[in-house]
């Protein structure tokens, strides 16, 4: 690969990433130059919590982890990033340390941005606040959905609750209902909904014998009535956090599809 065909592919790579979409060309250019290029196998730390922040990383393929671990040594899993989402960019606001730690949960392709270079794109260029603004809100919205998961004491309820989530934010609609694509390990699922891999493999379980979801292979699973699964949720949360109905929030198709070793 040339260097101009790289060049471009970053760009287009920064162009999807959402703090930095409404950028001009000329900026991208400039942000992608300064990024270096690495790839990293499964269980590679990016970073730890209360590290400096030296950067942001974006994920150009594989996925990464971010959690924090309680003294006992418990994972509390805060969200995983997939290709073309970026990877700690919020202590670049603050000056503050990384909040959690993140690894890669397989072989990955990533791109770092220094810090300096963002600070300097920051500088001369005011309007990309409102960009930082969303992506703030994004990641607040998030903050309590995981919350609001946790509240739950019964783990069906939870996962019900993940892959409403799942149909709202990224779910296709067909005539049999909408299909969600769930990339990740019932382990990964247990670690974000705070349980153990048994507890949602019977959780599923549940939730298939009552026909509220229904496996069609290679990650894809099938929610024939959204609603219906959402009723599964306790009836406080249900008044207080309802989230938007199906037809009330976009269900787009799905998209074609430097740090330290693990000990």
């Amino acid at each position: 690969m040339t260097e101009t065909s790289t060049l471009d592919t970053l760009v287009e790579l920064l162009r999807g990433v959402p703090l930095f979409g409404e950028l001009e060309d000329e900026a991208l250019r400039q942000l992608a130059g300064r990024c270096v290029v690495r790839s990293a196998p499964a269980g590679w730390v990016l970073f730890t919590t209360g590290e400096a922040c030296r950067g942001v990383y974006i994920v150009q393929s594989g996925h990464v982890r971010i959690f924090r671990t309680d003294p006992s040594g418990r994972e509390q899993v805060l969200h995983v990033e997939g290709p073309g989402r970026a990877v700690a960019e919020l202590p670049l606001f603050d000056g503050g340390p990384y909040p959690a730690s993140a690894l890669t949960t397989e072989e990955s392709r990533l791109a770092f941005l220094p810090r300096a270079a963002f600070e300097h794109l920051y500088r001369t260029h005011p309007d990309i606040a409102q960009a930082v603004i969303r992506s703030l809100g994004r990641r607040l919205r998030h903050l309590v959905h995981v919350t609001e998961t946790l509240a739950f004491r019964d783990v069906a309820a939870r996962l019900a609750l993940l892959l409403v989530g799942y149909a709202q934010q990224s779910g296709t609609r067909t005539d049999a209902g909408v299909v969600i694509e769930v990339d990740r390990t019932q382990e990964d699922i247990a670690h974000e909904i705070g349980t153990a891999r048994e507890s949602v493999s019977r959780a599923m379980k549940q939730l298939r014998k009552q026909k509220l979801i229904e496996s069609l292979g290679r990650n894809r699973i099938l929610i024939p009535d959204v609603d219906r699964l959402h009723a599964l949720l306790p009836s406080q949360s249900d008044a207080e956090h309802r989230p938007a109905r199906l037809g009330e929030t976009s269900v787009t198709p799905p998209a074609d599809n430097a740090g330290h070793s693990s000990a």
